[in-house]
């Protein structure tokens, strides 16, 4: 990665995790809904390990597109 690609990454790094953020208290609210009597703690570790899963999936596609 360039220098230049560094620094833009840096400036957009703030809206991303501000993202994120938005992305855990949506499936949240919907997993409250869905299910009302779920642990909150409980439910937040399963949407992290949910978005670790399609992550990962998504980093792996982009790496077989690269190749």
């Amino acid at each position: 990665m360039t220098d230049i690609e560094k620094i833009e990454m840096a400036r957009y790094y703030e809206w991303l995790e501000d993202d994120v953020r938005h992305i855990v208290k949506k499936y949240s609210r919907i997993m409250g809904w869905e299910v009302p009597e779920l642990d909150e703690e409980k439910g937040i570790k399963l949407i992290f390990q949910a978005m670790h899963h399609a992550l990962a999936k998504v980093e792996g596609a982009y790496k077989m597109e690269a190749e």
